[in-house]
């Protein structure tokens, strides 16, 4: 069954996100309102589980002597007894309540349940407000919920189908890593050479060796490539010209990470070819550009 496509968000919503001062009449024009804070409910579909408090109260110290300089989104609901729920902007929100206010500036817009989880984000993209697993979740959600391909979703919040990819396959790690993504023990560099360590035992040394020696990334990776050629993955009917090292495999996902998009390392002797994907004319552009630049 064809899916039929919506109109992406991302672009017109970016305009929502930009902050009051860059263009305050202008923001205020689109229908902004003071509303009292207890009458807003929070966004169920909101994809951040977790609020650092130690953050939240520095926003809130903010807010106490700057006000809050760009307004929540929500939309009409009645839910639990109030009148509007909130769409983004819950750190806001939560920091207003902290510094002791009752009102709120909020913009008012129309939005259906679909948009909800997309829009929220976004939204939280554009400001690096979730944690890795965080993100992993919402993409994932959102594959579910809309049915959309990979490619569709990385468009609509504009990042690259492999950053999206990536990010899903954080969940593929054990409960413990997941964990310390979380809470910042681990970094998404360290997490994702992981995913190619089946051996519970194996991955449990690594991660200790992680937190207690404070290893690096690449030193993660060199862990990693060292424990796959002692203990090799053997895959049936796999052409051997089209097999690469595990340093090489290694160094496709760091190339991959650099330029976040799908990097294939192809060997052909001593000679070989490395391919970059681009999937639109502006990806292109950027990948262009970016290249010129590390010239």
């Amino acid at each position: 069954m064809a899916i039929k496509e919506r109109k992406a968000l991302g672009k017109g919503f970016s305009a929502l996100l930009k902050p009051i001062e860059d263009d305050e009449q202008a923001i205020f024009d689109q229908g902004v309102i003071q509303l009292k804070i207890n009458d807003v409910a929070v966004n169920p579909k909101q994809p951040r589980r977790e609020i650092n408090q130690e953050k939240l109260e520095e926003l809130s110290q903010s807010i106490k002597y700057k006000g809050v300089l760009q307004p929540v989104l929500v939309r009409k609901k009645e839910i639990n007894g109030k009148n509007y729920e909130l769409v983004a902007g819950e750190r806001r929100l939560k920091a207003s309540k902290l510094a002791g206010f009752e009102m709120i500036p909020a913009l008012v817009k129309e939005i259906k349940d679909q948009d909800l989880l997309e829009i929220a984000l976004i939204e939280n993209i554009q400001r690096d407000n979730l944690n890795p697993i965080e993100e992993s979740l919402a993409y994932s959600n959102l594959l579910k919920e809309h049915g959309y391909t990979q490619e569709d979703l990385a468009k609509r919040v504009g990042k690259a189908r492999s950053a999206v990819a990536n990010s899903i396959r954080l969940l593929q790690l054990p409960e413990q890593i997941r964990t310390d993504l979380i809470k910042e023990n681990l970094s998404t560099g360290h997490a994702r050479p992981l995913l190619g360590i089946k051996n519970e035992d194996d991955l449990n040394n690594i991660r200790e060796k992680i937190i207690n020696d404070k290893i690096s990334v690449r030193q993660t990776e060199e862990l990693v490539r060292l424990l796959k050629e002692k203990n090799p993955i053997k895959t049936k009917n796999q052409p051997e010209e089209n097999s690469i090292s595990s340093q090489m495999n290694l160094n496709q996902e760091r190339l991959s990470e650099c330029f976040d998009r799908k990097v294939t390392i192809k060997p052909m002797g001593e000679k070989g070819k490395i391919v970059l994907e681009y999937y639109n004319t502006d990806d292109f552009n950027r990948l262009f550009t970016k290249l010129l630049k590390s010239k």
